[in-house]
């Protein structure tokens, strides 16, 4: 018998506290935190050692740990990126986690260190890019296909054949409807309702529904 993989939580914050509590309840070992300091979650982190220094990973064997990034993605702020990056240069591997309580199609395609969060919903013919997040009741409909280090933010629901292209973030409640594509790097704003294409490196703000010809991208 194989011996179990062990999993190693990079990140102390809110995130990170989120998915090590879905870890822990599918009786997943979590060996020990990485992070400066623990900010949020506190009560899921005791009793789980904690290491400050980024290079204290390389003290586990790559071969008996996975990691799992709990860097929270933030607009344009690429630690989460940045630390993926690095670890994987250094030959370790990061888990893909999928929460019991979500729902994912047999169908769906995840790469590595895809997190798919409570409640949220992944249909038929999706495709997820590495160290992407759906997060806590998101829905992807059939076909989407999202690229590598997208993050679709709570309540956010993508139509079917919507393609987010690297680096999109779709924040809170943000509606995507069927066959649009994202390009690289934009954001969706909170409550925004998309019904066309969006070009790469724009801001679509929720304050405003975007149509065409309309003013709701900057």
């Amino acid at each position: 018998m194989s011996e179990q993989l062990s999993y190693l939580m990079i990140g102390g914050g809110g995130h990170a506290a989120a998915l090590a509590e879905i870890l822990l309840k599918q009786g997943k070992k979590i060996v020990g935190v990485i992070a400066p300091e623990i900010t949020a979650g506190h009560a899921i982190f005791n009793g789980l050692e904690h290491f400050k220094n980024d290079d204290d990973v390389k003290a586990f064997d790559r071969l008996r740990v996975m990691l799992v990034n709990g860097i929270g993605a933030i607009p344009r702020q690429n630690l989460r990126e940045t630390l993926y990056n690095y670890y994987q240069r250094q030959g370790y591997k990061f888990a893909t986690v999928i929460s019991d309580s979500a729902i994912v199609s047999d169908f769906a395609n995840l790469a590595q260190g895809v997190q798919i969060m409570n409640n949220s919903v992944v249909n038929i013919g999706v495709s997820i890019g590495e160290n992407s997040i759906i997060n806590t009741s998101a829905s992807v409909d059939h076909d989407c296909v999202i690229g590598a280090n997208c993050h679709i933010a709570p309540g956010a629901t993508l139509s079917g054949q919507v393609k987010l292209e690297k680096y999109v973030h779709v924040a809170t409640g943000a509606n995507i409807i069927n066959n649009v594509v994202v390009g690289v790097g934009s954001i969706i704003g909170v409550g925004a309702n998309v019904t066309h294409s969006i070009p790469s490196g724009k801001v679509v703000y929720g304050a405003k529904n975007f149509c065409k010809g309309g003013d709701g991208e900057h």
